[in-house]
């Protein structure tokens, strides 16, 4: 599936409907080799939808292509194998760290095969580079927010070759952990492509190498974050008047009214 282009996902026009409603429309994206692209907007603005239209997961209007090749060409193992999704919601789960991981191997093995050496070592070696080699004998349902979603990025690894989809990766967290699970999130960006959903504009504008802006289910921008999270977008976008501070680093500051008369 690998070609020479740098392109890894192509949207064309691609649009999905619940019902009678648009709730994404007629988008065109893509996303090349080796980047963190981060998709903001309101609640409602299609950015988890989008999400799992890329994976496959809803039924589309339009064209997705994974390497040059329409998506509907392409077998469901062979998609499994391109890209993993590491969800917003967290599992609910008794397994042991080391078996959740193991399970996005499941492209990878023949039916009625168990995991193998490779499989293992694929899982250790994803833990080890998460930082969470330490927790393989865990349960699942015993780790901390940061934990789990350190976990849930191995299991991410050792399933997609080329592409990361990550909805809000940092919802949940609390500031250490954010920083950290996004400085992993920049470190796995230099071997493969992500895709990753924010809430938190300040958080998308310093870890993402290129921001698309979505608004009731449309694309209002795309480019790099200090050309695309101005004051002016922010402020046309979430109805919010807000100050950007580029140094020392971009920090995006909401400006509320003083409603106490004083």
């Amino acid at each position: 599936m690998v070609s020479d282009l740098t392109e890894v996902i192509r949207c064309e026009a691609v649009t999905v409907g619940f019902g009678k409603k648009d709730v994404l429309r007629n988008v065109n994206l893509s996303v090349e080799e080796d980047e963190l692209v981060g998709v903001v907007g309101p609640n409602g603005s299609g950015k988890t939808t989008l999400i799992r239209a890329i994976a496959g997961f809803l039924p589309y209007k339009g064209t997705i292509y994974y390497d040059g090749v329409p998506t509907n060409k392409l077998k469901r193992r062979d998609i499994a194998k391109f890209l993993s999704v590491v969800p917003q919601e967290p599992p609910v789960s008794t397994l042991t760290v080391m078996d959740f991981v193991l399970l996005g191997r499941y492209p990878y093995l023949s039916r009625w095969k168990d995991e193998g050496p490779a499989d293992v070592s694929a899982a250790t070696e994803a833990l080890r580079e998460l930082g969470a080699l330490h927790l393989k004998d865990r349960q699942i349902n015993t780790l901390s927010g940061g934990e789990l979603q350190r976990v849930m990025l191995a299991r991410g690894v050792v399933q997609g070759q080329r592409v990361i989809l990550m909805d809000e990766p940092t919802s949940h967290l609390d500031l250490k952990a954010q920083q950290e699970i996004m400085e992993l999130a920049r470190s796995l960006a230099k071997k493969r492509s992500i895709v990753a959903t924010f809430h938190d504009l300040t958080l998308a504008g310093q870890y993402s190498d290129r921001i698309v802006v979505l608004r009731e289910g449309m694309m209002l921008a795309q480019g790099k974050p200090r050309d695309v999270l101005t004051s002016d977008m922010i402020s046309r976008v979430y109805g919010v008047k807000v100050i950007i501070e580029y140094e020392p680093v971009f920090h995006v500051i909401p400006v509320f009214s003083d409603s106490s008369g004083q």
